[in-house]
């Protein structure tokens, strides 16, 4: 009894304090801020599917494949050309390599066969990303030999064929989800070696199981025009609309308990998000999301992975886990990242004074002769706002140690990069051309050594001269 009067008091005292607690909170709209938490988390949690959803539909936009990368869902396009200022469907598109692009739905396509011809030598990654950007599998030369293989695409739960796997298949990669993005990179060392890289770039090919042991040709490209254009972007809560159609289409077990708080707002149900179904304060919530998320992501962003002497490292890219801030904050500034074994981004917006890096001033940087990239390594040059390549008058956009004929080295083995808008006094400075405007840097490490995945490798400062 005595026990039961405690209880009593102490439940009294509680719901007394909680009457009091509540009585001198602001009023609010407890349906919109609902509404409004549940949609930011939401963005967030969806940006890196958003993300892959917008470039598929960029890249898919066409009735057949094409020479900038484009090509119809289940096809490969291929680029024939380095990348430049006019190839704006994702931020920071490399200058290094040549590209294969194939977006797949395997609910179409069934098991899909990878076909990788003999590279000699040649940098090459096939990279395969599910529709959360998470990395699925990279065949490289460490793991497909010099010759070439044939790897075969199945979704998670394939249950293998009769007979077995066939004979000429040297592996199986299970995805977590039907739709696949499929982004293969072929190196080129400078404009003199890119009918030698084509020849090699013609090899990479993908076609269903069912065309195994069939012989295929290269892939046929029509010549486009322009680089691929982006589409119209959603219009208010379409947004969601693309969110909740992408989470309900191909969904992630383990992360059920998270997505299942968005049917709150239609997101992640049985049926399709319909703004027609909410309240007026539920949109009220969701439209202040809209404007809140993408400036959190890009807030975030600059401050995004371990610094190294004023670079980001962003060692998370590829493999996510339930980090859902950076996978939105990497995707938004960098589509389609290695992990970071294969490739390490290091980037940067400011100089070593933390002051934003912009044409008005001048700058250099210099990489020691021990470079820490096993392949090659480059340093490319972005606009800071939209993350694009900025024309200049050299058409020079990057600078990479594999066109080493374009590049002048110091006594000691190291190199020097003038990063600046006018062109140099100094001829035995390498000049990487900036805009007159703010600009961002981005360094790619292929295949980068232990050392600087330990991040105890230094990597050069950005110094403002």
């Amino acid at each position: 009894m005595k026990k039961a009067i405690i209880a009593t008091v102490i439940a009294s005292s509680l719901l007394s304090s909680t009457v009091v607690f509540a009585n001198e909170l602001t009023s609010i709209n407890p349906q919109e801020e609902l509404a409004y938490n549940l949609g930011l988390q939401a963005f967030i949690y969806g940006a890196g599917p958003l993300t892959v959803a917008q470039v598929r539909a960029a890249s898919t936009n066409v009735t057949i494949p094409m020479d900038n990368g484009a090509a119809p869902l289940n096809m490969m396009g291929k680029t024939l050309r380095l990348a430049g200022p006019e190839d704006k469907v994702v931020p920071t598109v490399n200058n290094d390599t040549l590209y294969s692009q194939s977006h797949i739905n395997l609910n179409d396509t069934g098991p899909l066969v990878i076909e990788i011809p003999p590279t000699n030598n040649r940098y090459f990654i096939v990279q395969l990303l599910d529709d959360y950007s998470e990395a699925v599998g990279n065949l490289i030369e460490n793991n497909v030999g010099k010759n070439g293989g044939k790897f075969l695409l199945v979704n998670k739960d394939w249950k293998g064929v009769k007979g077995g796997i066939p004979d000429g298949i040297d592996g199986v990669i299970k995805s977590r989800t039907p739709l696949v993005w499929y982004i293969q990179r072929t190196g080129v060392s400078g404009d003199k070696d890119l009918t030698a890289a084509l020849k090699v770039h013609d090899g990479f090919i993908n076609y269903p199981l069912s065309e195994f042991g069939q012989v295929h040709k290269p892939v046929k490209l029509t010549h486009a025009k322009t680089g691929i254009s982006p589409v119209p972007r959603p219009q208010g809560l379409d947004w969601f609309k693309l969110i909740d159609s992408e989470l309900r289409h191909n969904p992630i077990a383990a992360d059920a308990a998270i997505v299942d708080q968005f049917r709150y707002i239609g997101i992640g149900g049985d049926e399709s998000f319909n703004p027609d179904n909410l309240t007026v304060d539920q949109k009220k919530g969701l439209m202040r999301a809209l404007n809140a998320a993408p400036q959190i992501i890009q807030y975030a962003s600059r401050d995004l992975g371990i610094k190294n002497n004023g670079w980001s490292m962003m060692f998370e890219g590829g493999k996510y886990g339930n980090d859902f801030l950076s996978r939105a904050s990497i995707n938004f500034r960098a589509a389609g990242l290695n992990t970071k074994e294969r490739a390490l981004y290091p980037n940067r917006y400011t100089d070593s004074k933390n002051q934003q890096l912009t044409g008005n001033n001048n700058y250099r940087m210099t990489m020691t002769a021990d470079a820490p990239a096993k392949a090659f390594w480059s340093l490319t040059m972005y606009d800071a706002k939209n993350l694009f390549m900025i024309p200049n008058s050299i058409d020079r956009y990057s600078i990479s140690t594999n066109r080493k004929d374009e590049l002048t080295y110091n006594k000691d083995g190291s190199l020097t990069v003038c990063i600046q808008n006018l062109k140099p006094t100094d001829s035995s400075c390498n000049w990487l051309p900036a805009p007159k405007d703010d600009f961002y840097l981005h360094m790619r490490l292929y295949e980068p050594t232990q050392a600087v995945l330990d991040n105890s490798y230094a990597l050069p400062q950005v110094i403002k001269q």
